[in-house]
């Protein structure tokens, strides 16, 4: 006990006594002083991390005795995952993130276009079309329709002061084996009412004659949105599991002309275009074309080819519609693909100024013009692709000025929907007025921008992959991708390395995964 409570003692005199009573021994300059390296992983460690990142679980029992037998981890071994559909699989996890390709929330259909369902009926109720046709936002009779002798639906007035029709049998296109109860007004099928209007065609579905087509094809129902999203997003996924499983230089991602499509995509662009509350159309490519998928193909896959216009994955509907700007669409890819986010100083911006309010061009506007001087003719790239939306405005009928539209805005008429989405006809401000009747994307266009309009986003990448901005910037990211964190020090200078390394071996992706996990980096960080 008496040498417990001395050493007890002690403790407490060292305790308190002052630091500059306690000798320690002279410090080196910690500058000097190289710092000792994390131990490498052993081989069954290492295995491990590999398998996760590589394939997405960890390595089987069997895996991990056939490794007893070796001294490391078999390139072989590594090489094969990297040709597994596996690896394919975590690629495509990883450009989820880049792309954010969920768009599920993004709603395409016009209101007036979905079917509800109330008991055992459907009808549409949005847009108050039922409203105009029974007078007020009720269904029809449970009981079959009839029609007079004109072929006209008879309806039935009721105690409430609504008129309502019966029911029609239809097998709707999302359940083609199955009859349901479809009210007759909303199942009427022809396609050019006595109006003249084609049925199915934007707004037709305020025309009396006008319902939802053949098997419903122009209506929505329940989550045919979500399918459609889902559909979308799974088409750019695709994309990119067939150019890692095929070793593709990555930069085809940017510049490839095909797009997978399945059953809901085909059947959206062959009947449903017209009917969104979103800017689809000029759709991008010939509708006539396309492969014939019912809509219950959802599962079943087929490439097809698109014109010069297309810019791999910058053009894919499911970027344009999560990305619904063009200045969105180039902050995207500025800050993912070439590391050059367009930020504010730290210092904020000063907007004080009058023409902080009164210039309508922000290239020139004062706070603005820090990031759009580069930002707004970067933007320019997708000058021909439609904002909230993704259809393409091709040069023959959106030409840079359009001769109605620039009549229209300057004589005061009233211009086409047309003119009015796509080109400018009005001015806010005396720098707008020398661009009025011009297409959207050349306003405030200098001479030496305008031809990123034409070449679009193709160029753009193309530009990047020489100037060597895309290849830095995909090694780097990906080096943080596999090591879980941000590069540090002289960590920066290895990404360069590997860079180089990404261009000489043809900007194959699987190579540069394969030059970061059997680096001495990965190994020590895991």
């Amino acid at each position: 006990m008496k040498s417990l409570s001395r050493v007890i003692a002690l403790a407490l005199a060292l305790w308190v006594l002052p630091a500059a009573a306690v000798a320690t021994p002279p410090m080196s300059n910690p500058l000097q002083v190289c710092p000792v390296d994390a131990p490498k992983l052993d081989r069954f460690t290492f295995l491990r991390s590999l398998s996760l990142d590589l394939r997405g679980n960890v390595p089987t029992v069997g895996e991990l005795q056939q490794l007893k037998g070796h001294k490391d981890v078999p390139e072989s071994t590594i090489d094969a995952w990297l040709s597994s559909d596996e690896f394919a699989v975590q690629a495509v996890r990883r450009h989820r993130d880049l792309f954010w390709n969920n768009i599920t929330n993004v709603r395409a259909p016009a209101n007036p276009t979905y079917l509800r369902k109330s008991g055992q009926l459907y009808w549409r109720s949005g847009g108050n079309v039922a409203i105009y046709v029974r007078g007020d936002r009720v269904p029809c009779l449970n009981k079959p329709a009839t029609w007079d002798a004109d072929g006209q639906i008879e309806y039935t007035e009721q105690a409430d002061g609504t008129k309502r029709e019966g029911y029609v049998l239809v097998s709707p296109y999302w359940a083609p084996n199955n009859k349901i109860k479809v009210c007759a007004h909303d199942a009427q099928a022809i396609k050019v009412s006595p109006a003249g209007k084609t049925c199915g065609g934007y707004g037709t579905y305020h025309d009396p004659h006008c319902g939802c087509g053949p098997n419903l094809r122009w209506c929505h129902y329940g989550a045919s949105n979500t399918v459609l999203m889902q559909s979308f997003s799974n088409s750019l996924d695709r994309s990119v599991a067939e150019l890692i499983k095929k070793d593709a230089p990555y930069i085809e991602l940017f510049t490839n002309k095909t797009m997978w499509v399945n059953g809901p995509i085909v059947f959206f662009y062959q009947h449903q275009l017209h009917q969104t509350r979103i800017r689809m159309e000029p759709a991008p490519f010939d509708v006539s074309k396309l492969p014939k998928l019912a809509y219950t193909d959802i599962n079943k896959w087929v490439e097809i080819p698109l014109g010069s216009q297309h810019a791999g994955a910058l053009t894919h509907p499911a970027f344009l519609l999560r990305f619904q700007t063009n200045f969105a669409r180039a902050n995207r890819f500025y800050n993912t693909f070439l590391c050059q986010p367009f930020q504010a100083p730290a210092s904020g911006i000063d907007v004080s100024a009058v023409t902080a309010t009164s210039q309508p061009d922000l290239q020139q506007r004062p706070g603005c013009k820090y990031c759009h001087a580069l930002l707004g003719p970067v933007s320019s790239y997708w000058g021909r692709w439609t904002e909230s939306g993704a259809g393409f405005l091709n040069k023959a009928d959106f030409p840079a000025t359009r001769a109605d539209c620039e009549t229209c805005a300057k004589t005061g008429q009233l211009c086409s929907t047309e003119c009015r989405r796509y080109y400018l006809t009005k001015a806010t401000a005396d720098p707008e007025k020398p661009f009025l009747g011009m297409l959207n994307a050349y306003v405030f266009r200098q001479d030496v921008h305008k031809h990123y309009i034409e070449q679009g986003p193709r160029l753009m990448a193309l530009g990047a992959v020489a100037d060597n901005r895309l290849p830095r910037c995909v090694a780097k990211r990906t080096a943080e991708w596999l090591v879980g964190r941000q590069l540090q020090g002289k960590e920066l200078e290895w990404a360069q390395e590997l860079a180089l390394d990404f261009v000489k071996n043809g900007y194959r992706f699987r190579s540069l995964v394969r030059d970061i996990v059997t680096s001495d980096i990965y190994r020590r960080v895991r």
